[in-house]
């Protein structure tokens, strides 16, 4: 404790652009309220807060005038103060924060004009966890991580048109009642079911809302499943040139969904595919490339394997691949092998038909 307070003295009354304080046992709210209330008077920009805080200090910190960036950790904000005025903040990072009040969480993304970017983290509702509404007009990246500490689903809004970045992770919900994400240029969605499944769920028109999207990152298998569920409300994704998938230990579950995405998107340029090539069942009993006719007229020309080891089953996978995607210009491999097998894996890959002529492998081992 007199350390900061000499710190801060000794520094008198000159600007602090930059002040991260962590706190959370052994020192008292008085001493903390002292430091905090000592830098928001000397205009800093950037604010890091890890401390258990009081609502007068919270009252302090949302009328800041100076604050740039601003990340709270761990926060509790039963209420916004009326006054409530963050005119220079641009971003906002909630980590652990815990709103009490139905219209906390609206009032403070209202009080601030020029936001931009908005991270949220195990962000815990109260009274609002049943109609998520996230509005504003200015915001350009939004990072959404798991946003409730229960599993407890209502429905979830995005008004958004300046958009260009979203990482959305968390539960399915019920329903996605507006969604306007009409600039979005990238999105990285971790969605998965709670216990009831699609009955209880409807993300129809969140899918919808992302067919202006470039960059579609799909980064655990459920997510994609449930675009394969909801294929028929999927809209042309005609804007799209990378499209990333995780997929499960045993590939085929993700086929199908992965064929009506690649049906959807026409102008597809590279496909990256995270995960294993392996499958359970025997190639003849395999029936998961049955639809693989449609991969015909797909013109991705860029085919990313982010883990390969080089198995029976793998080679069939990667076989259907280079044999029904006609416009392959590069393959790149990313596999993992003995030393003494690698040979024998670079040349079974090598030596697979191609329906492309143009194609290219490149193999790299980890």
């Amino acid at each position: 404790m007199d350390f900061v307070d000499r710190v801060l003295a000794v520094s008198g009354d000159s600007a602090i652009k930059s002040f991260t304080l962590k706190c959370r046992l052994g020192v008292g709210s008085v001493h903390t309220n002292r430091w905090i209330c000592n830098v928001l008077n000397r205009g800093v920009v950037d604010l890091y807060l890890d401390v258990k805080a009081q609502d007068s200090l919270l009252f302090e910190v949302f009328a800041c005038k100076t604050l740039v960036k601003l990340k709270l950790n761990r926060f509790e904000i039963p209420m916004l103060p009326k006054d409530a005025s963050l005119p220079a903040l641009k971003t906002l990072s909630l980590h652990f924060v815990r709103f009490y009040n139905l219209d906390a969480f609206e009032k403070l993304i209202s009080a601030c004009p020029l936001l931009e970017e908005l991270i949220m983290d195990y962000i815990a509702w109260e009274l609002w966890k049943y109609s998520h509404i996230l509005s504003c007009q200015t915001l350009k990246r939004l990072t959404i991580g798991c946003i409730s500490f229960s599993v407890e689903l209502g429905s979830m809004s995005f008004d958004n048109p300046n958009l260009v970045y979203l990482e959305y992770s968390d539960f399915v919900q019920l329903l996605y009642p507006v969604v306007n994400l009409d600039s979005l240029v990238e999105a990285k969605l971790r969605l998965t079911m709670n216990e009831g499944g699609p009955k209880n769920c409807d993300p129809s028109n969140l899918i919808k809302g992302l067919r202006n999207v470039e960059i579609l990152n799909l980064s655990c298998p459920e997510t994609v499943e449930i675009f394969g569920i909801f294929h028929e409300t999927m809209p042309e994704f005609e804007n799209l040139f990378h499209l990333s998938i995780t997929s499960e230990v045993d590939f085929c579950s993700s086929v199908s969904s992965l064929l009506s995405l690649l049906k959807k998107s026409p102008n597809l340029h590279t496909l990256v595919i995270k995960g294993f090539l392996r499958h359970d069942k025997p190639a003849s009993d395999c029936k998961c490339f049955l639809g693989c006719s449609r991969l015909s007229s797909c013109p991705v020309k860029v085919l990313v394997l982010t883990e390969y080891e080089g198995s029976i089953k793998e080679l069939e996978q990667m076989k259907r691949f280079l044999e029904e995607l006609p416009c392959l210009e590069l393959v790149k491999v990313c596999a993992s092998a003995k030393h003494k097998e690698k040979l024998q894996l670079t040349t079974d890959l090598l030596t697979l038909p191609k329906a492309s002529s143009k194609c290219e492998i490149k193999v790299d081992f980890s």
